[in-house]
C-alpha cells in the first residue's frame, strides 16, 4: 500500500513540475509569435467593430432624445394654445415666452426657471420644464409668431430616415440656414407634425 502511494505521489510530483520518469525535464511547448500576432489581430478587430456599435448606438440614443423633447415641447405648445389662444411667442430670444394675465390684461413675458407656463390672474399652470439638448454645445431653436410655431435640432445620424434629403439623395447638411448651438440644424417640426421637405 505504502508503494501505491510513493507512486502516485510521484507521478503529481513529475506532472507539477515536468519531470518525466527517466529523470529529464519535459519542455512544454509555448505560443510561437505567429499565433500571438493572430490573436492580437483579432482582439483589435473585434475591438474595432465593438467600439463602433457602440458609438453608433449612442449616437441613434442622443437623437432619439432629441426627437422625443421636440415632441414633448410641442405638445406643451398645444396645450398652451389652449388655454392662451395663441402658441408661445418667441422673439427676441428663439425661446418659448411664458404668458401672464391680470384682469384681462396680458402679456408674454421672460419664462422662468426653464418652465413654460401661463399665470392667469394669479393661476399659475406649467406646461413642461423645456429639456435642453444631450449634448450641452447644441441647442434647441424655437420660432413662433403666435399662431403656428416651428422647432429645431441638430441630430448627430446623418443617416437618420427624418433628415432632408438633396435630389441626389445625399442629406441636406444645412436646410434651413439656422444655427442649433454649435452646428447647424437639420431637423425640424412645426404645428402639423415632421416637416420632410422645404
Amino acid at each position: 500500500m505504502e508503494l501505491v502511494y510513493k507512486h502516485v505521489g510521484l507521478r503529481v510530483f513529475d506532472f507539477c513540475f515536468g519531470f518525466q520518469h527517466n529523470g529529464r525535464v519535459k519542455r512544454n511547448r509555448g505560443f510561437t509569435l505567429m499565433e500571438i500576432m493572430i490573436v492580437i489581430g483579432l482582439i483589435m478587430i473585434l475591438s474595432v467593430v465593438g467600439i463602433g456599435s457602440f458609438i453608433l448606438s449612442t449616437v441613434k440614443s442622443r437623437d432619439s432624445q432629441r426627437k422625443s423633447n421636440l415632441n414633448q415641447i410641442g405638445k406643451a405648445a398645444e396645450s398652451f394654445y389652449a388655454d392662451v389662444g395663441h402658441y408661445p411667442l418667441s422673439e427676441p430670444t428663439d425661446t418659448p415666452h411664458c404668458f401672464e394675465s391680470v384682469n384681462g390684461v396680458g402679456e408674454d413675458i421672460t419664462c422662468a426657471n426653464n418652465k413654460l407656463y401661463s399665470s392667469v390672474d394669479g393661476v399659475i399652470t406649467v406646461y413642461i420644464t423645456i429639456p435642453s439638448d444631450p449634448d450641452a454645445s447644441r441647442e434647441y431653436l424655437y420660432i413662433s409668431d403666435g399662431s403656428s410655431y416651428a422647432m429645431y435640432a441638430a441630430l448627430e445620424n446623418m443617416q437618420d430616415r427624418d433628415l432632408l434629403k438633396k435630389e441626389d439623395g445625399s442629406v441636406n447638411q444645412d436646410p434651413w440656414e439656422l444655427s442649433c448651438g454649435s452646428v447647424q440644424c437639420n431637423y425640424k417640426i412645426t404645428e402639423t407634425g415632421l416637416v420632410k421637405s422645404l
